[in-house]
């Protein structure tokens, strides 16, 4: 049984400091690439070239995102199963020659016309409205493992699996880490969940091991400047950014280690921001991260059904485990992979789906006085 109530004001703190991160990241795109554009025929020696870009997809999933906050979450149901089934679909595409294509040598791409998708952003989506469903429509049962946990669990792991052999371990990382995240939040045991997190890490393990290119990785991460000429080229200049910043940094758009950084307006462009705004302007970021967390975290609280909760703990589970992730690998704390800083990174389809996901969040916290009881309890 649902009760429907009026739709609510949205979240303003939410948005608030969404907006902040996506200023933020606008400016610090044009920051890390007009250097680089300015000089680049392919880019028209055009310095705006990058952020011209990213604020046309800022504006485009700014527009999603008002669109989806005015979904009633009862509707978000119904598309749930087709997003889950499209999203397979795109991912077995990118393996399809002449539908997939390859950038730095992962397959994690499809062209459709003059636009780019990374089918993987749109499958972290539609497995956390599928999870929020299945745990909600289970509630205490999430805390027995029998084989009504077979199809989910089968799910998951095909999803993961697809985006592991792209290959792109730290998304599926991500991805598997949400999926803990919310079970842990919808109440499951931690026997379980230890049990689980123990099959995770030796599959990681075994996935390290069997590919000599994840090895050299490791072997980067503990002794990046022993590669500095090589492999480990990006990681050092990196921490050099982050060392050269100290804690007022050198002064906006006076960086220089982004000009030997090659991606430096994507996965490392929080470089930018610590050599330039030194540790402050890092601690400002992180703390701008940190706030949307604890709103997130709240609407989860004060929502009245399980289903919106869960959908809001996903939605912020997913934002904030990729931000720590991409800070982790900028500041060596871990292994290099490929995973942009939200908001923030150069990058269409991941932007305008991650405001897609704010849209549901935002959706929630207009709901949380709406009781949606779903399934049984049994």
């Amino acid at each position: 049984m649902r009760k429907q109530t009026k739709l609510g004001l949205m979240d303003v703190w939410v948005l608030g400091s969404v907006l902040v991160l996506l200023v933020m990241g606008v400016w610090l795109v044009f920051d890390a690439s007009f250097a680089k554009t300015a000089d680049a025929k392919w880019a028209g020696n055009d310095p705006w070239y990058f952020v011209k870009r990213q604020a046309l997809f800022a504006a485009a999933g700014l527009f999603v995102m008002w669109l989806v906050s005015r979904i009633r979450l009862s509707k978000l149901l119904k598309i749930t199963t087709p997003l889950l089934v499209m999203s397979v679909i795109m991912l077995i595409g990118v393996m399809v020659p002449g539908i997939g294509y390859r950038v730095n040598g992962a397959l994690r791409w499809i062209k459709l016309g003059p636009i780019s998708v990374q089918p993987s952003e749109i499958a972290k989506l539609a497995l956390v409205l599928y999870l929020a469903r299945l745990l909600a429509e289970q509630k205490n049962a999430v805390r027995r493992l029998d084989q009504r946990w077979l199809p989910p669990a089968c799910i998951v792991g095909l999803i993961s699996g697809l985006v592991f052999i792209e290959p792109d371990l730290g998304t599926a990382i991500a991805i598997v880490s949400v999926c803990f995240l919310m079970l842990f939040a919808a109440g499951a045991r931690k026997i379980h969940l230890g049990g689980m997190l123990g099959l995770g890490t030796l599959f990681a393990i075994a996935a390290i091991k069997l590919e000599p290119y994840r090895m050299d990785r490791i072997r980067i991460w503990q002794h990046p400047w022993k590669y500095r000429y090589g492999d480990g080229y990006q990681v050092v200049h990196s921490l050099i950014a982050l060392g050269t910043g100290g804690w007022h940094g050198v002064g906006l758009c006076e960086g220089r280690e982004k000009t030997y950084i090659p991606a430096a307006s994507t996965d490392f462009i929080f470089s930018t921001l610590a050599e330039e705004l030194g540790l402050i302007g890092c601690l400002i970021l992180l703390a701008a991260f940190i706030f949307f967390i604890y709103r997130g975290l709240d609407v989860a609280r004060r929502s009245k059904s399980s289903y919106a909760n869960l959908l809001a703990v996903g939605v912020t589970s997913m934002i904030g485990m990729q931000a720590l992730i991409n800070m982790a690998v900028v500041s060596a704390s871990i292994p290099a992979t490929g995973v942009p800083l939200p908001f923030i990174s150069y990058g269409g389809s991941s932007l305008v789906l991650m405001l897609a996901g704010i849209g549901i969040l935002l959706a929630v916290s207009r709901q949380t006085g709406e009781d949606m009881e779903l399934g049984s309890k049994r």
